[in-house]
């Protein structure tokens, strides 16, 4: 990823600790998107909202760089913790990357891919219920490599 790129409405800051390698700096970023994404959601402003999951998408959880999958995932999942009960309208653009981590070699990425999933379906509830078979699935298969099958 080219730090040089415009990734607004994130501020820079934001873009340098969801990129490091301490989980600390990644959660701290994660609360400024949360904070971010309960602005948009006040304002209705749901081309800003799509844009940042855009880019948590694209250029952080389907990155070539290991931590910037980290910062990607936590920063989706506090998209959702922020959008609460309208992220159920997200819920494709949220979890579609959560899912292609699934079967990222890194096993503690696919342990972060979870934790983003669980806070994902937690605030989206009953929303989740048209993707539980694609959900199922990825979980099926996730879970088959800790069984050896």
């Amino acid at each position: 990823m080219n730090a040089e790129r415009d990734l607004a409405p994130l501020a820079p800051s934001v873009v340098r600790a969801l990129n490091d390698k301490l989980y600390e700096k990644r959660k701290v970023a994660a609360l400024e998107i949360e904070k971010l994404v309960r602005e948009f959601v006040a304002q209705n402003n749901t081309s800003q909202i799509k844009h940042v999951i855009q880019i948590l998408s694209q250029e952080f959880a389907l990155s070539q760089h290991p931590h910037s999958r980290k910062g990607g995932l936590i920063g989706l999942a506090a998209c959702s913790i922020a959008l609460g009960k309208d992220s159920g309208l997200y819920l494709k653009e949220l979890i579609e990357p959560v899912l292609t981590c699934f079967n990222d070699a890194d096993s503690r990425l696919r342990y972060y891919a979870c934790e983003a999933l669980y806070n994902i379906v937690k605030v989206a509830r009953g929303s989740v219920l048209p993707h539980f078979n694609v959900l199922f699935d990825g979980l099926r298969c996730l879970s088959g490599e800790f069984v050896g099958a």
